[in-house]
């Protein structure tokens, strides 16, 4: 359950750290979101003791449900208007300039480091775990961290824990909060060398406003419309009322799931952001065959998913206790700088080989989403497309649908091992095997192959005067 009082806080935090993004000078050069420097200030005040009336439970149940429910939305939410495409050129190369190189690159790369980062982590701590009494199976939380942010750490994690995983789910989020500070610290400069290197060729200059975080008068735009009369219902309401239709039947499918004896139930009843995101889906197909989609606002709909990313961010930050991770935080920096060094290295190979074209746009895209959630990647990629004049953005989305069958046996794997259900063998075998064939998914779709850019030479291997 949510406490409002964990809520009014992780706002209160969040206000703060809009002002300093505004005020100090470093924070706006580096573009670092407030939801994370809210989060970090309010890290640290909690661990004082000066929050008196919110737990870091409190706050790490907000993380976990506001990231189901951001999913819910999802899929409810109105795509975009597609862009029209010239038929009239061969069919290989429209599927190469189309979503079709950006869907299935992400979508394929995001399961290798999912698969092996945990795999990592636990060799890690295999290593120099036992210096500080930490097991190595803490490792294996890692992927839930970074690849899939801070719900999923808690979900998963609350598997672990009732496994006799003591404390999982804190590790789980402390994964998460420092994949956001990963996502950005090595994003954002990393973002501004393509700009400078001319890889970036749809960024613009860097406005006032993208430094500040605040629109000026004459800059600020509407971001929906009213599709309900007030004296009814308020469109706001409305638009989240719908998602609780989703909400409400997803956790009936977890139900019902659980009623599966036996581990299989266990596991199949902890995807309540899944169930409720595929309902989500079948609402909007069923209100668009009843044409009512028409009192559907995407802009609205946009906006309840960035609330409850900003929330989530925050509130993650504030969900960690250094009095549970603290004799473990040498260990658990270890994890993370090794996951770090491997998603990196391999996003950086991969995303150069992704074929077609916006391959910068798309590598800093699904770095951020490795590193933090979805949300972190749309951020990263409006910095270097901040007109949406690359289909990128609109790419984050169905990349989902391609690497979902993955979360199906990474995830059971960890938590099974983590019961003792598994051997490590199986395990090994399981991740590494899950890893393969997904890299034989990019070989037989062709986005793996050729570099259509090479970021260290500052070279584009495409004519940007052709991209519409």
């Amino acid at each position: 359950m949510i406490s409002m009082n964990a809520l009014a806080w992780t706002g209160v935090f969040i206000v703060i750290g809009v002002v300093l993004r505004a005020a100090v000078p470093f924070l706006r050069n580096n573009l670092v979101p407030a939801s994370v420097i809210g989060g970090v200030i309010g890290f640290i005040v909690i661990q004082t003791g000066v929050i008196y009336n919110a737990t870091v439970d409190d706050f790490s149940s907000i993380a976990g449900l506001l990231w189901s429910f951001s999913f819910a939305n999802m899929g409810l939410t109105l795509a975009a208007k597609k862009k029209t495409t010239n038929k009239k050129r061969p069919l290989k190369e429209r599927m190469a300039d189309s979503q079709f190189s950006g869907i299935c690159g992400m979508g394929f790369f995001w399961v290798i480091p999912y698969a092996l980062t945990g795999l990592l982590g636990y060799a890690v701590l295999k290593i120099i775990g036992g210096i500080w009494g930490m097991d190595p199976v803490y490792g294996l939380l890692i992927p839930f961290g970074f690849a899939q942010g801070p719900g999923q750490s808690v979900t998963y994690g609350t598997m672990i824990q009732n496994s006799g995983v003591v404390n999982a789910v804190q590790v789980g989020v402390t994964f998460a909060a420092a994949g956001f500070l990963v996502a950005f610290l090595i994003g954002v400069p990393w973002v501004r060398k393509g700009i400078q290197k001319g890889l970036a060729p749809y960024a613009g200059e860097m406005s006032e406003s993208m430094t500040s975080g605040l629109y000026e008068p004459e800059e600020q735009q509407y971001y929906g419309k009213e599709t309900t009369h007030p004296g009814n219902v308020d469109t706001l309401a409305f638009h989240f009322s719908l998602v609780g239709i989703a909400w409400v039947c997803g956790q009936a499918l977890c139900t019902l799931c659980a009623m599966i004896p036996g581990f299989v139930g266990e596991i199949l009843s902890g995807f309540l952001y899944l169930y409720a995101m595929l309902v989500a889906y079948a609402l909007r197909w069923i209100i668009g065959k009843l044409g009512f989609n028409k009192y559907l606002d995407r802009g609205t709909q946009v906006r309840i998913s960035g609330f409850c990313i900003d929330m989530m961010v925050t509130s993650a930050f504030m969900g960690i206790s250094l009095t549970v991770i603290g004799a473990w935080i040498i260990p658990i920096l270890a994890v993370v700088v090794v996951g770090t060094l491997f998603t990196y290295i391999t996003t950086r190979y991969f995303g150069e080989r992704f074929g077609g074209k916006h391959g910068f746009e798309r590598t800093v895209a699904i770095w951020g989403t490795l590193t933090g959630t979805n949300a972190t990647g749309q951020a990263l990629c409006r910095m270097v497309d901040p007109n949406r004049k690359t289909s990128v953005l609109e790419e984050l989305g169905p990349i989902n649908a391609i690497n979902v069958p993955a979360c199906y046996v990474v995830m059971p794997a960890i938590v099974a091992f983590a019961a003792n259900q598994i051997s490590f063998g199986l395990l090994v075998a399981a991740l590494v095997g899950t890893a393969a064939v997904f890299l034989a998914g990019m070989l037989i779709t062709r986005t793996w192959g050729k570099k259509t850019y090479d970021y260290r030479k500052g070279e584009l291997y495409y004519d940007v005067d052709e991209v519409n």
